[in-house]
């Protein structure tokens, strides 16, 4: 018998997944457990175990591939012998025979698993290799490293473009040339590959130069938890200007006593640290909403969210209240070089029971949050900017921070949530009393 490999239900919010790469070719032996592919969820790209032990008997779906969850994308040989069903499988060094495609991705470059693995590591676009020695034309390893080779030996040739590995792996699975793609930053990040690939699912250029590009994955997911939000929830926005020279005192002198090599605690971290010790005395804040009833927690987990290539990501921050600043500095520090990787998972993406955002860094004064269901309430953070404001009576220069705090009226008030929002204030004006 043989164990079909399915594309597992990875996301809560999506129905299709992108295969990013195979970990194991046609022929090899496989251990049940270990990493047999790599898959893009909404979230994160993650590595999926395999289900069975045996050989790798067949490959259904190329990396780069957009695939329902439950389908089968391989098969696996229920020896080690390469037997299924009686009829020998490939041989460990074989090459797998080209993968056949129809409809809208016929013009795809087909390559091996080994082909693809080193030119995403290289740099290499597919569509750049001239000479495929495989059967079917399929572009293997060896072709790989002829090109290569070549271009080793090729005067004056050219450094590979700077590209996220995500783009990397996106652009050799399509066959998108990255030295011809003009990113919107200075790497090339995922949806500048989007923007390149297949122009035939975009429009023609008009005479005003304009062009329709497909949304990706992640990008398709927030919009549609942002309409949920607006179609199910009731979104208040409350906003409140906070007098935060004090904050800004005390953060430089920590960060002047800090040794060499600790971390380095950010406002974010600060407004972490005040939300935690001010969210117990507001319980309805620190809780989910499900339209009939209110689960308060005693735990706090913060989502943070983060701005990344693949679209803004919102993990969670565990035992916020359990930490101390250093610590937390840390841990948000892990968190988001994680989350801009794309090496988080799904479990760090659950559980959070209160968010903050913090757009200060891009010159935000306010703005209005999104919450994020089924969360009570999002706290919205802007920069720090200088203002004149009376002390004893005379105008001084001092450093305003605007907040901006979302909720959910179904199950908040305004005046509670006016409160919350005052003693946030009060500890951000006055840090000290953290210590009362």
């Amino acid at each position: 018998m043989s164990t079909d490999i399915l594309m597992p239900p990875l996301s809560q919010t999506a129905d299709t997944l992108v295969l990013t790469a195979w970990l194991k070719q046609v022929g090899d032996a496989v251990v049940k457990g270990e990493p047999l592919f790599e898959v893009e969820t909404d979230k994160a790209v993650l590595t999926v175990e395999a289900p069975a032990s045996g050989t790798l008997a067949a490959i259904l779906a190329a990396p780069g591939s957009t695939v329902a969850v439950r389908t089968a994308i391989g098969t696996i040989g229920e020896d080690a012998a390469g037997t299924v069903g009686g009829t020998a499988a490939p041989p460990a060094a074989a090459e797998p025979v080209a993968l056949r495609q129809t409809g809208p991705h016929a013009n795809r470059l087909f390559a091996s698993p080994r082909a693809r693995t080193l030119a995403a590591a290289e740099g290499v676009s597919l569509a750049a290799i001239a000479h495929a020695s495989g059967p079917d034309g399929l572009i293997i390893e060896r072709d790989v490293r002829a090109y290569l080779a070549q271009r080793a030996a090729a005067p004056g040739s050219p450094e590979p473009m700077a590209a996220t590995p995500v783009a990397r792996r996106m652009a050799a699975a399509e066959g998108v040339d990255l030295a011809q793609i003009r990113p919107a930053g200075p790497v090339i990040r995922r949806a500048d590959v989007a923007a390149a690939m297949q122009p035939g699912e975009q429009s023609a250029p008009t005479s005003g130069g304009s062009r329709r590009v497909p949304l990706s994955p992640t990008r398709r997911t927030i919009a549609r938890r942002l309409q949920a939000v607006m179609q199910s929830a009731v979104p208040v926005t409350l906003t409140r200007d906070t007098d935060a020279t004090e904050l800004a005192a005390l953060r430089a002198r920590l960060l002047a006593d800090l040794p060499a090599g600790s971390p380095r605690p950010t406002y974010t971290d600060f407004l972490a640290a005040i939300v935690a010790r001010v969210l117990p005395q507001h319980p309805h804040f620190n809780a989910h909403f499900d339209g009939e009833a209110l689960e308060l927690f005693d735990a706090i987990h913060l989502g943070l969210a983060v701005d990344t290539d693949r679209g803004l990501l919102v993990p969670v921050l565990r035992d916020v209240a359990g930490q101390g600043l250093l610590a937390l500095a840390q841990a948000r520090t892990t968190l988001v070089e994680r989350a801009l990787a794309g090496t988080l998972t799904l479990a760090d993406f659950t559980g959070g029971t209160f968010t903050l955002t913090n757009l200060g860094a891009l010159g935000v004064d306010a703005f209005t949050p999104i919450l994020n269901p089924p969360q009570v309430g999002i706290l919205g953070i802007g920069r720090l900017r200088p203002v004149a404001l009376p002390v004893g009576g005379v105008l001084a220069p001092r450093s305003a921070l605007m907040l901006s705090l979302t909720f959910d009226h179904r199950a908040v008030d305004g005046a509670p949530a006016a409160r919350f929002l005052g003693d946030l204030a009060a500890l951000i004006e006055h840090p000290d009393r953290i210590w009362l």
